[in-house]
This record gives structure tokens, C-alpha cells and sequence, in this order.
């Protein structure tokens, strides 16, 4: 398969992985297998996870079913269930304190080919609404350059696997 097909079908798959509740158990797993391995199994009592640009909502909705307090933030909240606790907002100006969210999560969201992104603005709220040692979940074929999060954040996984990544924020 071409690089470019291999890309279009990722993409494919990375807007709608979680629009069933199989799928949005498979991705939860997928994170907690990765926190897990980079040791930071901890994150995982009692977290508040930002599903960012939360689409359908399908991930929040499932992660609050099984007791995880998710809301699912995207800019288009129309049709979504109130299970998935919808807030309506974009991802550079996000209506939470500083420093309120455990993880964020972001699949597709970064994705430079579909979306017009200011990324340092867009990785500085990112980190200002998370806690210190709070994650940032990349689940992306194409995510933000290594520089800009390096500011905010350190990497928890191989920076080889581009498509599913965490990184924790620094202590300030």
C-alpha cells in the first residue's frame, strides 16, 4: 500500500475509531496498556480525561459508563449525547481552570492535513488546563512537531510510535 493511501485510510480510522462503544473500549484499553508500560498507571485513580474534539462523543460516554468522569469537548456539540457530558468550545480557548484535567486525549485532533492548527497556542492551553504531571494522550498520524510539546511536556513513549504517544506535562 502507498504512503499516501496508507495516510488516508489512517485518517480514516483515526476520525471514527470511537464512534461505537467497541471501539471506544478498545482505544481506552489502548491508553491504559500505555500508561501502564510508561509507568504511570497511577493517573488512572479517579482521573478527569478531556476527550478533545470529542466528536460523537462515543469515548466519553463509554469512559463514563465505566465510572472514569470524561467530558468530550468539541467545537460542534450538536446530536451529542448528554452521557458524554458535551461541552461546547474550541481547543484554543477551553472554558476549564487551570490546572483542573488529569488527561487529555486527542485522536485526529492534531491532524495538520485536515485542520488549520496554531500549535503553540494550541499545546499552551492544552497544558494550562492540565494538572502538573497531568498526561497528554496523542493518538495521531500526524501530531503536533516534537519541539513545540518538548516546551510543556516530556515524552512517556517510543518516540518512534507517532500514532499513539504520551506525554506527561512538567512540574512548573
Amino acid at each position: 500500500m502507498d504512503e499516501r493511501r496508507m495516510q488516508d485510510l489512517f485518517h480514516t480510522i483515526s476520525q471514527d475509531i470511537t464512534n461505537t462503544p467497541e471501539n471506544a473500549a478498545m482505544v481506552y484499553r489502548s491508553m491504559v496498556s500505555q500508561l501502564n508500560k510508561a509507568g504511570r498507571k497511577d493517573i488512572l485513580d479517579n482521573p478527569i480525561l478531556l476527550d478533545l474534539g470529542g466528536g460523537k462523543g462515543e469515548l466519553s460516554k463509554y469512559l463514563n459508563q465505566q465510572g472514569v468522569t470524561s467530558i468530550s469537548l468539541d467545537y460542534d456539540s450538536a446530536g451529542v449525547s448528554a452521557e458524554a457530558n458535551p461541552v461546547k468550545a474550541d481547543a484554543y480557548h477551553m472554558p476549564f481552570a487551570d490546572s483542573s484535567i488529569d488527561i487529555v486525549h486527542g485522536r485526529g485532533t492534531f491532524d495538520d492535513t485536515k485542520y488549520t492548527h496554531d500549535f503553540p497556542k494550541l499545546i499552551a492551553e492544552i497544558a494550562r488546563v492540565l494538572k502538573p504531571k497531568g498526561i497528554l494522550s496523542i493518538m495521531d498520524y500526524s501530531p503536533p512537531p516534537d519541539t513545540e510539546l518538548e516546551k510543556f511536556f516530556k515524552r512517556l513513549t517510543d518516540p518512534d510510535d507517532d500514532t499513539f504517544a504520551l506525554w506527561e506535562k512538567r512540574e512548573s
